[in-house]
């Protein structure tokens, strides 16, 4: 049974090495149908809240849903969709074979508005294409490219992009390591972000899958490592603080006692010489 009202072009059938992407579809829930009972795919699915809300059950967790939401989906993950209250959802849907994407998890995550923007600019620009809006399976080079573009946005917002590019070119690195190298005790946390391309909070559950720890507690590991570096060379507690990035030495003293117990310069002291 059809719970679904399809607002776009359905099939796509692009094709490029390593990827392809199967269906491409602008859904509206039918009114009628509150919810979508569990079900699996053989291939992978993309699915994008543009408006509504409900609660989405990943393999028997439950998660909210809500404009702006993007679930990601590798093969083979149990789902299902229940309704909240208001208009029916609004989704877009991608169902596509990646190379790789077996081995990932499924995310659920939020677009930040930059990205909402250029998923929903990119929409704009598939319905005024010939055939945009009708369902039928009219597909032309420049709908191709705005498809791709919205898939890219989404893999690259769930952390997918940079892991797969790793799983399928054999490479034991991935792009979260190569940032952390060069997370330093200095380095500003916003810049940091940015540089990503990630939103914060997901690019904080990508660092602290890989270490352990959040972006703001893995450079403050590397600001206390400095800190002690420095500290059992003689340095003065004033020039530690401010090569570290805290030039505030009260406050500087206060997170270095937090950190190890001792202030710092009893912690230098039992050190040097």
């Amino acid at each position: 049974m059809r719970r679904f009202r399809s607002l776009l072009i359905d099939k796509a059938d692009i094709r490029l090495p390593g990827l392809h992407v199967l269906t491409f579809a602008l859904h509206r829930h039918l009114p009628e149908h509150a919810s979508v009972e569990p079900h699996k795919h053989g291939w992978s699915q993309a699915i994008l809240y543009l408006s509504g809300n409900g609660r989405q059950v990943l393999a028997g967790s439950e998660a909210r849903v809500e404009p702006g939401t993007l679930v990601l989906l590798p093969p083979g993950v149990s789902h299902a969709f229940s309704r909240g209250d208001g208009r029916a959802p609004l989704c877009v849907m991608i169902d596509f074979r990646l190379k790789g994407a077996r081995r990932r998890e499924a995310v659920v995550c939020s677009l930040n508005r930059s990205e909402l923007a250029q998923v929903k600019q990119q929409l704009g620009q598939l319905m005024k294409l010939p055939g945009g809006a009708s369902g039928q399976n009219a597909l032309h080079w420049e709908g191709a490219v705005a498809m791709l573009q919205v898939l890219i946005t989404a893999l690259r917002s769930a952390g997918w992009l940079e892991r797969v590019a790793a799983v399928a070119g054999g490479k034991s690195g991935n792009a979260i390591q190569g940032m952390l190298a060069k997370v330093d005790h200095e380095s500003p946390l916003g810049q940091v972000v940015q540089k990503s391309g990630y939103q914060r909070d997901h690019l904080n559950r990508l660092v602290k899958k890989e270490t352990g720890l959040t972006l703001g507690q893995f450079r403050a590991q590397q600001r206390l490592t400095k800190a002690k570096e420095l500290l059992g060379q003689g340095v003065q507690v004033a020039a530690v603080a401010t090569a570290v990035g805290l030039p505030d030495q009260s406050y500087f003293a206060r997170w270095f006692r937090r950190q190890t117990g001792q202030a710092p310069s009893v912690w230098g002291r039992g050190r040097v010489g």
